[in-house]
């Protein structure tokens, strides 16, 4: 449990995360209002979530699933993110196309949202370190993607969350699915993992910095600069993909990791137009334009009033489009956490706490999609073996120590 001198933190704002007076005090609900009364009663009796604890269910009013925020923050979320994602939603709803800009809009809601849910939860239950960031300084900012499907046939009401129930998203906040009515949708947002698929440099390891575990550091290449076509980790027939690469080039022109991001090839598929006169032009995050499977073929959209209809997967069922969250997670987010770090001098170490670290949510993950009636037995053996391969590290690293209190390290070979 938190200290009383941290207790003022968990009522900071949920979007800017500054501390907010009783007289400056808003409630921003994570459900937004519009949602709850468009798919349904906005006082009825929800299920939050497990608590991670004890396992009990946690149900309330949904109404009443609201944290503060900064009155301004609050009015200024309102009258532009959520104004624009209620109509983007109710076009979907209709079965009505979206123009690309909605779709920005969209890919920022979800953003909104997941990383909204996080900071709930994480306040919820009080957990020992409070959130080091909030919704402001992550909208955006990172690679983004949602497999979206609407069944105009579906007139169901009602609304449901999935993926929140496990270590990476409480630690990642990478992926959520949503029910909303008759639209379902995957929402998932981690360092580098479209980049890939999207043409442009990508992170082939992440590592923690040895000074600092939360700071991350990355082993970049390029398979080229062509947007992929094959992207079948993520695509579900018939639904429709949504997403952009997010990166940061780096804030010194001096340095030439930023040419690897701005060049010929990729200026004509940034977002917003290049400005580049000076080192701090550099020094922010480039967003690419969507690229979408919307008309068959993935292509980048630079028309931003171009339409784009949304069709309904095969199979349409919330058991497999969380089967499809829990595998993505697994290859996109767990296998790319950082199991190693890089010291001052650039050498790479193992770190016992990081690779334990990434088996319980690997071995979580698998649990949860053996919940749902997936068993993959090529997956329990690299398991199995990840496991073994920790176990060694974690006998030589006390061999090693003999007994100090020394961060546990085993090297590796790069």
């Amino acid at each position: 449990m938190p200290s009383k001198d941290d207790s003022h933190r968990w009522s900071n704002c949920m979007f800017c995360g500054k501390p907010v007076g009783k007289t400056e005090r808003s409630r921003e609900h994570v459900l937004p209002m519009w949602m709850l009364r468009a798919t349904g009663d906005p006082n009825r009796l929800i299920r939050i979530e497990a608590d991670p604890v004890s396992g009990a269910e946690i149900i309330r009013p949904a109404s009443t699933f609201h944290f503060p925020a900064c009155r301004t923050c609050n009015a200024r979320y309102g009258k532009t993110l959520e104004t624009h994602a209620q109509k983007a939603m109710e076009a979907l709803f209709g079965g009505k196309s979206l123009r690309v800009g909605q779709c920005y809009r969209l890919l920022d809601w979800l953003d909104k949202v997941r990383v909204g849910l996080w900071i709930a939860y994480n306040t919820l239950h009080k957990e020992l370190f409070p959130p080091k960031f909030r919704i402001d300084q992550r909208l955006g900012n990172k690679d983004r993607i949602a497999i979206i499907s609407v069944d105009p046939h579906d007139n169901s009401r009602g609304f449901g969350i999935g993926g929140t129930d496990n270590n990476v998203f409480r630690t990642t906040q990478a992926g959520i699915f949503l029910r909303i009515n008759n639209v379902r949708i995957i929402s998932m947002s981690y360092e580098s993992f479209i980049s890939r698929f999207a043409g442009m440099p990508y992170a082939k390891e992440i590592f923690a910095s040895a000074d600092d575990l939360n700071t991350l550091l990355f082993d970049e290449t390029s398979d080229g600069y062509d947007l992929k076509q094959d992207w079948r980790e993520f695509a579900m027939p018939g639904a429709t993909i949504i997403a952009q690469s997010v990166f940061w080039p780096g804030g010194h022109m001096v340095d030439a990791r930023w040419q690897r991001y701005i060049n010929r090839n990729t200026v004509g598929r940034l977002k917003n137009k290049l400005r580049v006169s000076k080192p701090e032009h550099l020094n922010r995050f480039f967003q690419t334009q969507l690229i979408s499977n919307a008309e068959g073929d993935f292509r980048y959209y630079a028309d931003t009033k171009k339409h784009l209809r949304v069709g309904v997967a095969r199979p349409n069922s919330d058991a497999q489009f969380m089967k499809t969250l829990y595998v993505l997670l697994m290859k996109h987010v767990v296998e790319l956490s950082p199991t190693r770090v890089i010291d001052q001098a650039g050498e790479k170490r193992g770190i016992v706490f990081l690779a334990m670290l990434w088996l319980e949510n690997a071995l979580q993950i698998t649990f949860r999609l053996r919940e749902i009636g997936i068993q993959d037995p090529k997956l329990i053996d690299y398991l199995v073996n990840e496991l073994q391969k920790v176990t060694r590290m974690r006998e030589e690293s006390v061999a090693n120590l003999q007994g100090t209190c020394v961060p546990e390290y085993s090297r590796l070979s790069s």
